[in-house]
């Protein structure tokens, strides 16, 4: 199911960025709206959902000054498919 697979890639996301929460401003935001989005996710708010999805949209342009390291760019990969996840769950 979708939700489950969502839910797993955000929980890549969170293990992979998680260490740098208190070093970056960058990663606590995004580990905050990752937070969120499983808050939406367990109520199935497909709104806020969709929220996230814009928000994420973004996300490379953030990660910018990060690339390069590898953890950036599989945190990247899952993001890029937990995006996909979305699309299926808000039905776009």
């Amino acid at each position: 199911m979708s939700v489950n697979r969502a839910l797993q890639e955000i929980e890549a996301i969170e293990n992979l960025i998680g260490p740098y929460e208190f070093y970056s401003y960058d990663a606590k935001r995004i580990l905050v709206s990752l937070r969120d989005l499983k808050d939406a996710l367990k109520s199935m708010d497909k709104e806020r959902i969709r929220q996230k999805i814009n928000e994420m949209s973004n996300i490379e342009a953030v990660a910018a000054p990060y690339r390069g390291y590898g953890f950036v760019e599989e945190a990247l990969e899952h993001g890029r498919r937990l995006s996909e996840e979305l699309k299926k769950i808000v039905g776009e």
